[in-house]
């Protein structure tokens, strides 16, 4: 249910109703209010506020009854007091076990006040995740409101959220996109109005904000599909993540759109910038002990990138520790993926415990206990772009400029 509610957060025009209990309305809002913080800690402004979003608030008697009279009052205050254009329903868990038709109420609704409404098969956690919800909701949102039309040179529109349109990964494709001459028209689904939400079939191309695990997954089926659908051009399998792909990137994106001169000019202008920011650093970090430490799972974790900061600011890669957290499974997994980058030492944890204490710096996946270590945590969600690399350098710059004696957590 928050990946519905995800999907059409910002989309103003929509109202969100949950047939649930009071409680699952609160965790999107939750979510929705942790995405604010973080937000506000990276010194980024929200651009508009989310849609209302209200619950049928079902009780207990409504286990034994049914909700779906409870439901319809729901709606018919949504519509009296927001006038929405479109309404989402999600089922709750509750809703799918006392069998509420939570689809035939939608149809009926629709007779009666002419207005869409976009329903999920899916009721809360009995039958799908997050993702599942947050797709089925954008692939209605194509099937009714998009149609082809002829496009418009130069201008993308952004697929994915990724923290939305002022998060750090917007944010930095916008910038170097406008530095080439091209203009993001929107981001789909969830940060466009529903009235705007057409025009983004009139983009040039599709850039996916995405990069690894179960949501890129359906992040490449979306645009698959959107390319079947309308024509869309789209780099696969190409992310501005780490600085060699950053690199890549701009240069695919000058010929994929056309413009590869601009591209040219702008992939100079960051190498200019890297340099300078490189010349900041490596007085302090080369030559530095680092130790590498992986917890995450292959799916969540790109050692690529990682080895090429560490090799950037000239860090002394003493070994990588593989945590307990890595299943053996994974564990043979990620010993492959690290060999085609680095032939330093691997260890397993226990084995790997005299390198953390000799490191300057620990780069980790997780929290370690050992209060003297200087631990960087590295993100779940990768910076991305040159500005995100650079960002990253100088988290680690820091650490190593710090007079401190003992040690620390420092967050990316």
């Amino acid at each position: 249910m928050p990946g519905v509610w995800r999907a059409v957060a910002y989309m103003d025009g929509v109202v969100v109703i949950f047939h649930s209990p009071r409680a699952c309305a609160h965790i999107a809002r939750t979510m929705d209010i942790n995405t604010h913080y973080r937000a506000m800690g990276d010194g980024r402004k929200e651009e508009r506020a989310s849609v209302p979003l209200l619950s049928s608030q079902l009780e207990e008697k409504h286990s034994i009854f049914g909700g779906i009279d409870r439901l319809k009052k729901c709606i018919a205050y949504a519509i009296e007091k927001y006038a929405p254009q479109c309404l989402v329903l999600g089922g709750s868990c509750v809703a799918g076990v006392i069998g509420d038709d939570v689809e035939a109420v939608a149809k009926e609704v629709e007779e009666e006040y002419n207005l869409p409404v976009i329903t999920v098969d899916s009721y809360g956690f009995l039958d799908g995740e997050f993702f599942e919800g947050y797709f089925e909701i954008t692939y209605k949102l194509i099937d009714r409101y998009l149609y082809p039309q002829k496009y418009i040179p130069k201008t993308v529109v952004l697929i994915g959220d990724n923290g939305g349109p002022w998060g750090h990964y917007a944010t930095e494709v916008t910038r170097i996109l406008k530095a080439m001459g091209v203009t993001v028209i929107g981001q789909f689904p969830g940060y466009i109005t529903l009235e705007d939400l057409p025009k983004i079939t009139s983009a040039e191309a599709m850039v996916v904000l995405g990069g690894k695990g179960n949501t890129h997954e359906g992040l490449e089926c979306l645009t698959k599909r959107l390319q079947e659908k309308f024509g869309f051009k789209f780099l696969q399998d190409v992310y501005p993540v780490g600085w060699q792909r950053t690199q890549q990137w701009i240069i695919e994106m000058g010929k994929l759109l056309n413009c590869e001169e601009q591209a040219e000019e702008v992939l100079q202008a960051e190498r200019l910038l890297m340099e300078k920011s490189l010349a900041q650093f490596l007085p302090v970090t080369k030559n530095k002990k680092a130790t590498l430490c992986i917890g995450r799972w292959l799916m969540y974790f790109h050692p690529e990138s990682m080895l090429g900061v560490i090799n950037a600011l000239e860090l002394d890669l003493q070994g990588i520790v593989l945590l307990d957290a890595l299943e053996a499974g994974y564990f043979d997994e990620m010993v492959g993926a690290l060999r085609k980058y680095t032939d330093v030492p691997i260890y397993s944890n226990l084995d790997g415990e005299h390198l953390l204490k000799e490191a300057d710096v620990v780069l980790t996946t997780h929290e370690l206990q050992d209060k003297n270590l200087k631990q960087v945590f590295l993100p779940m969600l990768p910076k991305v772009g040159t500005l995100g690399e650079i960002e990253f350098m100088q988290v680690i710059y820091r650490v190593l400029c710090s007079k401190h004696k003992g040690g620390g957590l420092v967050y990316v």
